[in-house]
């Protein structure tokens, strides 16, 4: 798990954590859960091991979190 800050602007910055998720089918997912509550968004990784999964979110940056959860669908 990971906690990193997002918003459009700074006045509606929050904070985020991401795990890892597996979909019904197998595909293995970020997903950004906002730690004040709200709705849970997804982003599919590339990953096909939860090994692999783990250490993809580890290697991303904050802003490449952050670009990814600007990208992903809700869940």
């Amino acid at each position: 798990m990971r906690r990193f800050t997002a918003g459009l602007t700074t006045a509606e910055e929050r904070l985020w954590e991401v795990v890892i998720g597996k979909e019904s089918w197998g595909t293995l997912v970020l997903l950004f859960s906002p730690v004040s509550g709200g709705h849970v968004r997804k982003s599919v990784l590339a990953a096909e091991t939860m090994l692999e999964a783990e250490a993809e979110l580890g290697a991303m940056t904050d802003s490449e979190l952050r670009a990814r959860l600007a990208s992903s669908s809700p869940w």
